[in-house]
């Protein structure tokens, strides 16, 4: 007569799994931009990697045991969440550029053949997908998969940080850059993280991150946007923590939904 699985060999087995979980995750969130953009150099072989990225994170989510796949990552569609954090990203990005010119740590002029009309529209679609596309992707093997997945550090401030090591790590190709591209990606993390935490849902750090990056390629598309030496990670990092605070002061929900 077999006796059945003791709970630490059943916790050993359900942490293997996890960890397999994650490593498939994160080498197909690296694959687009090594593969396709450092290897190949080729756009197009980078976009349908990162597209991919997601059926495999459907998938993943599933082989854990979730019905939708992407519960598994706390990605139950919550509008309000992903909405809020946006409009506080789109805005505070813009300011914290206007506060670097006025510290002096950027430098902003205006194109020389700014993008107008049709075309402008066209451009701005254009920067919504790829920035969104990837962003989602990125908030899943950083912060949904830790928050619901694999809870290991709880989902209060254990998971806020540990999160915000895992979002450092995600940038492996700009680990070279130095301690302070590390400061500036932990920064930024932990406010990503603390909106989930807070909201109960990954599409709050959706919105932060989405912001941030839609922010930064809008203003390209009619400012030339420089930070002058290290000022620019310096700022990066300090509107991170401002972010962090905003979310801090938001009221505390939690999306029981598994």
């Amino acid at each position: 007569m077999s006796s059945a699985p003791s709970e630490s060999s059943l916790s050993s087995r359900i942490a293997l799994r996890s960890a397999l979980a994650f490593a498939v995750l994160y080498a197909c969130y690296e694959a687009p931009e090594g593969i396709g953009g450092r290897l190949l150099g080729n756009f197009a072989v980078t976009a349908v990697l990162m597209t991919l990225f997601h059926a495999v994170a459907w998938g993943v989510g599933r082989w854990l045991g979730y019905r939708n796949g992407f519960h598994a990552y706390a990605l139950e569609w919550r509008g309000s969440a992903l909405a809020r954090a946006l409009a506080v990203m789109l805005v505070l990005k813009p300011v914290s550029v206007l506060v670097g010119v006025a510290l002096g740590v950027m430098r902003v002029q205006p194109l020389d053949t700014p993008v107008m009309g049709t075309a402008l529209l066209v451009a701005v679609l254009g920067v919504a997908v790829s920035t969104f596309v990837p962003s989602v992707a990125e908030d899943i093997v950083a912060r949904g998969f830790w928050y619901r997945a694999w809870p290991v550090a709880g989902q209060g401030a254990g998971y806020v940080a540990l999160s915000a090591g895992v979002f450092v790590l995600t940038h492996v190709y700009r680990l070279g850059n130095g301690p302070l591209e590390w400061l500036m990606l932990f920064c930024t993390g932990l406010a990503y993280a603390a909106a989930v935490a807070r909201t109960g849902s990954l599409w709050g750090a959706v919105g932060l991150h989405w912001g941030w990056n839609l922010a930064n390629g809008l203003l390209d598309l009619q400012l030339d946007v420089n930070a002058v030496g290290q000022g620019g990670r310096v700022l990066s990092a300090a509107t991170g923590l401002v972010a962090l605070g905003l979310v801090v002061l938001l009221p505390k929900r939690r999306d029981s939904t598994v």
